[in-house]
């Protein structure tokens, strides 16, 4: 039988802040952007006492706690320390699937037998590990699957150790409200409700199996069954793979100020190229994201004819769609992504940016690539500094 861990780190964001600033501890706190559409991201466990909780707007959370603390996001703490998590956990076994920034998926089944430790015994020194190490907390559910490990890690927070098995899931799973279950969301949960169907022990009742399939659809079968603690996905290690490295944000008020756009987009292709080559990742496409004030939206996207991570192709290339895209309605939103990535090393075509021509001409700097590339194939791209001081005047003659 597997011995599945679900591995959470309680209040990430919040806890993290406190790793790196003690004097936060026992503190309420959260984080959130500090304008008048920010909303919490986390919340401390002290912050929670207050009802506090994620996606309140920050303005309510003022009102219910005069002492709040807010801190703002800081991802690149986040990153680190997310990272850090990992590599901890990979320690005592390489069969770890990322779930999110701060939570996995890791298989203990050889290195429970390998080492005869009880999966209890062995999640409290893990506990321990990543908080001595890291000063973080986790919450860990051991289950024979992953579903059953996902439910048990919710059950105790923080540094709470649950076991969910064929002998106890019926007694701790099932009285729990439909909308606890995972893999049902919240505009689900309600309509489940409707039909009846209040429980995780509701979902497993195959009477109300029909009922469920006429709300869920062609996935009734599969909620049906982990409902009944049946789960055969395995621990996916191919999951640690990025796909994408993306940064977005939320301006602090609508604009359609040229600058302060272009400002953005420097610094989010800055924040996409550092993160790439600081995993040894490139990419093959580019896209943005603008989100206007009314909630419409425009994502475009264009390949690239090689693989890169070079802050400047990203820039430009950022800035060409931005210009063909944007209709000059104030903007609440900008993204820019580079995408199909992969680690640089397992790239085994020979780079064309690097073949016996461009050699020969001894090409080296980004404008002498970007002209050679615009020599070779249709494309139109050129050094962010030109763009940027041509669409500078574009704008300011409209």
């Amino acid at each position: 039988m597997q011995i599945i861990f679900h591995i959470d780190l309680n209040a990430f964001y919040a806890s993290a802040e406190m790793a790196h600033d003690s004097s936060l501890e026992g503190k309420p706190l959260v984080i959130s952007g500090n304008n008048r559409r920010a909303i919490v991201s986390t919340a401390s466990y002290e912050a929670r006492k207050y009802g506090i909780h994620s996606a309140m707007p920050l303005f309510q959370a003022k009102q219910l706690c005069k002492n709040l603390i807010i801190k703002p996001v800081n991802f690149d703490l986040y990153r680190r320390l997310s990272s850090q998590f990992f590599e901890l956990i990979s320690t005592y076994s390489p069969l770890l699937e990322i779930a999110s920034i701060d939570e996995c998926y890791v298989d203990f089944s050889n290195y429970i037998i390998e080492h005869n430790i009880h999966p209890y015994k062995l999640a409290k020194i893990i506990q321990n590990d990543v908080l001595n190490t890291l000063k973080l907390k986790c919450s860990i559910g051991i289950a024979p699957n992953k579903f059953m490990a996902k439910m048990a890690s919710d059950m105790k927070k923080p540094m709470g150790i649950t076991i969910l098995n064929k002998s106890n899931y019926k007694q701790l799973l099932w009285p729990l409200d439909v909308s606890e279950m995972f893999g049902i969301g919240k505009k689900t949960a309600p309509k489940l409700k409707e039909m009846g169907i209040l429980t995780i022990g509701d979902v497993a009742n195959y009477d109300n199996y029909n009922k469920l399939r006429q709300i869920i659809g062609k996935n009734a079968l599969l909620l049906y069954r982990k409902a009944n603690g049946i789960d055969i996905s395995k621990v996916n290690t191919e999951k640690n793979e990025l796909k994408s490295v993306g940064n977005s944000t939320t301006l602090q008020y609508d604009t359609n100020d040229i600058e302060t756009i272009y400002e953005t987009l420097r610094i989010l292709c800055s924040r996409v190229s550092f993160r790439a080559k600081k995993r040894n990742l490139i990419g093959n496409s580019i896209s943005i994201m603008i989100k206007y004030s009314r909630f419409e939206s425009v994502t475009r996207q264009t390949p690239l004819i090689d693989y890169i991570n070079e802050y400047e192709i990203i820039l430009s290339t950022a800035k060409y769609l931005f210009d063909k895209n944007y209709s000059g309605k104030p903007l609440r939103l900008i993204g820019v992504s580079l995408n199909n990535v992969i680690n640089r090393s397992s790239y085994k075509k020979q780079v064309s940016l690097f073949d016996k021509n461009i050699e020969k001409n001894k090409i080296k700097t980004t404008e002498d690539v970007i002209n050679k590339i615009n020599s070779e194939n249709k494309y139109h791209l050129t050094t962010a500094s030109a763009l940027l001081n041509k669409s500078k005047n574009k704008y300011r003659k409209e």
